[in-house]
């Protein structure tokens, strides 16, 4: 296994598991109508999931590197080629995701101006950490998908 490949799965163990904490603490208290500062307390885990996975991945990408024995300049073609191809694929679908975003704002907009009330967290900074998180997420699944992609095109017989 080449030296990217290894960082690609530390890159994809170290967001699966930081990513996933965050997300974990941020959806109850976004989702939360009696929590007094949501917008601050996501701010907040934001701010230290993001510093803890580039210190991790930094950390881990650095270990990985150091027991490297030897470059494979084949397989580091082959996983430029498979990281172009899923890096189109995952641009696809973080475009889809963020359009589906705006259609749902739109339409949730639009239910408003309407008089449809909708079970919706309470405040505007509340809603703003809901759209930030939103686009977040859909970066974070384009990004997981692309390294996904690359290691399994990386791997497809020829």
């Amino acid at each position: 296994m080449s030296l990217r490949e290894k960082q690609l799965w530390v890159s994809l163990v170290v967001g699966a598991v930081v990513w996933g904490g965050y997300f974990s603490r941020a959806v109850p208290v976004l989702l939360d109508p009696a929590h007094l500062h949501p917008a601050r307390t996501i701010g907040l885990a934001f701010v230290i999931a993001l510093a803890v996975f580039i210190v991790a991945e930094a950390v881990l990408a650095g270990v990985v590197a150091w027991f490297q024995r030897r470059h494979r300049p084949a397989q580091d073609q082959a996983l430029t080629e498979a990281g172009l191809i899923a890096g189109q694929a995952a641009l696809w679908l973080l475009s889809g995701l963020v359009i589906l975003g705006l259609v749902g704002l739109f339409a949730v907009g639009a239910g408003m101006e309407s008089g449809v009330s909708l079970p919706l967290p309470a405040g505007a900074g509340t809603g703003l950490a809901l759209l930030g998180n939103l686009l977040l997420f859909a970066l974070i699944v384009s990004e997981g998908v692309r390294t996904v992609l690359t290691l399994l095109l990386v791997r497809r017989p020829r």
